[in-house]
């Protein structure tokens, strides 16, 4: 199992480089507790896309409320 996860590790670039290449489901550690390269740790995307996803759902939310504030009167 260590040599699994040394061979993993050795696959992350220092500097720039390859990208590495996608994990697949059969080639994860099972040991445990668990050991996960930076990539199969990270949960999700980085934080820009996120973001923008907030900013368009709350420009949104406003203007429906505007649009009904002003059908109220």
């Amino acid at each position: 199992m260590a040599q699994d996860v040394r061979e993993r590790e050795a696959q992350v670039p220092t500097e720039g480089g390859e990208p590495i290449p996608p994990m697949r489901a059969d080639t994860h550690s099972n040991a445990h507790p668990a050991v996960e390269t930076p990539v199969e740790a990270r949960q999700g995307f980085l934080g820009k896309p996120v973001l923008m996803v907030l900013i368009g759902g709350l420009a949104l939310a406003i203007i429906a409320w505007i649009g009904l504030e002003i059908m109220a009167y």
